[in-house]
């Protein structure tokens, strides 16, 4: 494993496995994945190819594994957390309940929390991408007001192909920031809206009760003292990950109670006003910078949470009116 820190960082764990031994694999992904029993079939010993690199920021988990060279059976209790693939390469099936999935590479798959299922791949390689299920629920909480028990997914497929590219690009966008990329440390605001952005992705792509629930009636009113506490807290806490429970707990109201009041009182969400200060936080830190002295803006970008220059600089060009750039050589 490597890993590495900085003032405001978070460690990046990364690791690799390379083995023809397909007990070893089996016996890694039991470890840190799912429990399940394996079968192999190996017609030539000599082709097996078999390895996994992942790597893991906050609660964030990235991974390309690959089982060449030979058939894997398994039949899986449910994994803790939700998985995410992407298949790379191969072809199977994966079944749960009474689903069954044949899958061809590009395809996505998602592996729901705590639902047993059976796969058997051939000749596989694919990217995972795993999501904490207490993260999911709590999203699933923040966005639609869903209580957190209330999500559940209701199919492994993606709603189209084009939802199931959706998935693809998502998740080469984490892999690239995490797996591909060798910084040794991540802003720990990066890797948090990281997870967000797959949890968030994951509920548009995949059939759940996020999609179908009922309408819920509006939450209790909260007085405007309520959402003083809450906007203290953000800019108190800004430099750091923080989720919309914590943010809700300090006001002393729920998360959906807290959502509604910062929409009637700044018409914005909670996130978004954590945001909105979060960029006002890097625009003093590109005017107070020096280029000479080695920052950057893409450095300033993912310490306050924008993977993506680009959109950093969209963000930043509707809020000031000018590039970053241009404000870090001011």
């Amino acid at each position: 494993m490597g890993s590495g820190a900085g003032t405001g960082k978070i460690a990046v764990q990364r690791g690799e496995l390379a083995t023809r031994e397909m007990d070893v694999m089996a016996a890694l992904i039991n470890r840190q994945y799912v429990e399940h029993k394996a079968w192999f079939r190996c017609p030539a010993p000599s082709r097996v190819d078999a390895g996994i690199r992942s790597a893991a920021a906050g609660p964030l988990e990235v991974s390309v594994t690959r089982y060449r060279g030979f058939e894997y059976y398994a039949q899986a209790s449910g994994p803790e957390d939700y998985l995410a693939l992407v298949v790379l390469s191969g072809e199977g099936v994966f079944i749960r309940d009474r689903e069954q999935l044949r899958f061809v590479p590009g395809d996505a798959v998602l592996l729901p929390s705590g639902e047993p299922f059976k796969a058997d791949l051939r000749d596989f390689a694919y990217s995972l991408v795993r999501i904490p299920r207490q993260f999911l629920a709590d999203f699933a909480e923040e966005r639609l007001g869903l209580a957190a028990r209330s999500t559940r997914i209701e199919s492994i497929a993606p709603l189209s192909r084009s939802a199931g590219a959706r998935w693809s690009r998502a998740a080469a966008f984490i892999r690239g920031q995490l797996l591909d990329d060798q910084d040794p440390a991540i802003s720990p605001i990066l890797a948090h809206e990281m997870t967000r952005m797959a949890a968030a992705t994951v509920l548009e792509v995949f059939p759940s009760t996020a999609a179908t629930m009922a309408y819920t009636p509006d939450p209790p009113w909260a007085p405007p003292a309520t959402v003083r506490r809450a906007t203290a807290f953000i800019h108190a806490n800004a430099g750091r990950a923080v989720s919309l429970s914590e943010i809700a707990e300090s006001a002393g109201v729920t998360p959906r109670a807290l959502q509604y009041a910062f929409r009637r009182h700044h018409d914005m969400t909670v996130t978004g006003y954590l945001r909105q200060v979060r960029l006002e936080q890097a625009h003093r830190e590109l005017q107070d910078g020096d280029s000479a002295a080695g920052l950057t803006v893409a450095a300033t970008a993912r310490r306050w949470g924008w993977a993506n220059p680009g959109s950093f600089t969209s963000a930043y060009r509707r809020r000031y009116g000018v590039t970053p750039s241009l404000t870090l050589r001011s």
